[in-house]
């Protein structure tokens, strides 16, 4: 049987089947030390017909020297206000993307002057990406983009079918498909995504739009930023 001990108590569990009981244990996030854990959601402006293939639509830059952004969750939604017309389109997906040596970047509406929520207000930093600039979403377009991205996504989406109203002569797309979803299981050994300088993470759409569809889209995006992990 062996025992584990604490260095200013005595033993703490025992492991082996002495008693045959179960060990307890207290689950807590990532430990954050001044700095501390954050979520934004934010919704794009209507973006209009047209948007380019693999057009930016959100992204982060992280920029601090010494400290780094762990990313544990990123959801991106879309929903149609004009209808695309028929037989167009067929891929209303996302990929989501690691960049790094960052450089470039801008347009659409700034959520980096932004406050971002603090998990727990009191005992927690304010946010690194608090600073003009770090964070993106499209307005009308798609951003000015930042480079040099990965050449593979580490996450995608692939929305439903659309399928033909003969009324209107128009594709009808379901609400806010497709959804990307990242989501580490750390519980499961699974890696978060870990920026440091000079790198970043971006979402971008797949294929052209036609003349004919505008939409709007949706990021929440939950992290952490720690000194080490």
């Amino acid at each position: 049987m062996a025992v584990i001990e604490g260095g200013t108590t005595g033993n703490l569990s025992e492991v082996g089947a002495a008693a045959a009981a179960g060990q307890h244990a207290i689950l807590k996030p990532t430990d954050h030390g001044a700095l501390g854990h954050y979520r934004i959601a934010a919704t794009s402006g209507t973006v209009a017909a047209g948007l380019a293939a693999a057009g930016q639509v959100f992204y982060v830059r992280w920029t601090d020297a010494t400290r780094l952004m762990v990313i544990s969750r990123v959801k991106v939604s879309f929903q149609p206000l004009v209808l695309f017309t028929a037989a167009t389109v067929t891929d209303f997906g996302f990929d989501m993307f690691k960049a790094t040596a960052v450089s470039a970047g801008g347009g659409g509406t700034d959520l980096g002057g932004l406050v971002k929520t603090r998990m727990r207000t009191s005992g927690m930093g304010a946010s690194l990406t608090d600073t003009a600039g770090l964070m993106r979403i499209a307005s009308t377009a798609a951003l000015t983009a930042l480079t040099t991205l990965d050449a593979t996504a580490i996450a995608q989406s692939v929305g439903d079918t659309q399928r033909v109203n003969p009324a209107a002569a128009t594709e009808e797309q379901r609400v806010n498909d497709p959804t990307l979803l990242f989501e580490a299981d750390m519980g499961r050994g699974e890696y978060p995504l870990v920026l440091a300088q000079n790198e970043g993470m971006v979402i971008r759409n797949r294929a052209v739009w036609p003349v004919a569809g505008t939409g709007i889209f949706q990021v929440e995006m939950a992290w952490s930023e720690v000194t080490a992990f």
